[in-house]
């Protein structure tokens, strides 16, 4: 049973089914749009560009939501139609004569389990049939197809601009970020029973928190932990930076890119017991170019990426990476 104004992310394969479902990942373009009475008119896409994850897809650069796999029904994902007497081969026939699909072999659904504000809707599904993927609105279907065969979308475009190769297998945390919450009830699920800093989806969905592992190939997690903050001017981080040399653990946030800029914060969330060394207070990264740009404190970043000290306005983050300073 769907709760209200949650959004659902179906995604349906012609593979056997043997196959195992797989989430379509990539980048994907707005293909054609059609009601089921074949109307063309008012029937804008969601998005001009999906961006598809592991477990998420991006609409936007700030609206990303998180999707677990459930069984398909016709009757459930289809209730628009099912609920005027359509049958499933009645659509499928649409289908077929107006996108050359068809969803016969359909088994799995990739359900939303959360996304910022249900920015997302009004879509409610969200299918893949073979090389393509149908969102399906009421009675309206938006098709898409994989962005320039794999090639990164258009300049300009907000998902194109978040730098997938960087952060594509991360999650983003919105913003604005609440940080008395974040240190409150997210820091215990991160540091656990133990009180050693570890990467937890347990403070999703406002907080999708990251600690950097030496141990990685990831690109964004070698930048965060090989990053000098007392270089940068970051005031007592001389026992924890750079924190693969010393071997202290570096929590990180990812917010949705502003164009191709990475914006993340660094903080220092590792027990330091018997004054061993000082305790790093947070800041933020801006990344671009494969290398970080600037960093800033003493601030939090709005949605338009403006920082924030008790409503005055410290710096705004550039589409160079430099933090403009007021």
């Amino acid at each position: 049973m769907r709760l209200p104004l949650i959004v659902s992310l179906a995604v349906t394969s012609l593979a056997s089914a043997a196959a195992p479902a797989d989430a379509p990942r990539g980048t994907w373009k707005h293909e054609r749009s059609m009601d089921y009475f074949g109307r063309t008119t008012n029937t804008a896409p969601p998005s001009a560009t999906l961006l598809v994850r592991a477990n998420e897809v991006a609409l936007s650069a700030s609206c990303v939501a998180r999707f677990s796999t459930e069984d398909y029904l016709f009757s459930d994902v289809f209730q628009p139609l099912s609920r005027q007497g359509i049958s499933e081969k009645q659509l499928d026939r649409f289908l077929n004569r107006h996108f050359n699909l068809s969803l016969t072999n359909t088994r799995t659904v990739y359900s939303l389990t959360s996304s910022p504000g249900n920015c997302a809707g009004p879509v409610l599904e969200f299918l893949q049939v073979g090389d393509r993927l149908l969102i399906p609105v009421g009675i309206t279907f938006h098709s898409y197809v994989k962005g320039d065969g794999g090639k990164p979308a258009a300049a300009g475009d907000v998902l194109a601009a978040a730098a997938p190769s960087l952060v594509a297998n991360h999650s983003f945390t919105p913003l604005p970020m609440d940080y008395d919450r974040y240190y409150a009830e997210c820091r215990p699920r991160i540091l656990g029973s133990a009180g050693k800093p570890k990467t937890t989806d347990k403070c999703a969905p406002a907080f999708y928190p990251y600690v950097a592992d030496p141990k990685s190939s990831d690109a964004l997690m070698k930048l965060v932990g090989n990053h000098d903050y007392a270089k940068g001017g970051q005031e007592y981080a001389g026992g924890f930076s750079p924190p693969f040399r010393q071997k202290t653990a570096a929590t990180f946030l990812v917010f949705p890119p502003l164009k191709q800029v990475v914006l993340v914060r660094v903080d220092d969330f590792e027990r330091v017991r018997n004054e061993e060394r000082d305790v790093m207070s947070g800041v933020y990264l801006s990344i671009a170019g494969g290398k970080v740009v600037d960093q800033i404190s003493g601030c939090h970043f709005n949605r338009d990426y403006v920082c924030l000290d008790d409503g005055r306005v410290v710096a705004r983050l550039l589409d160079s990476g430099k933090f403009q300073r007021q």
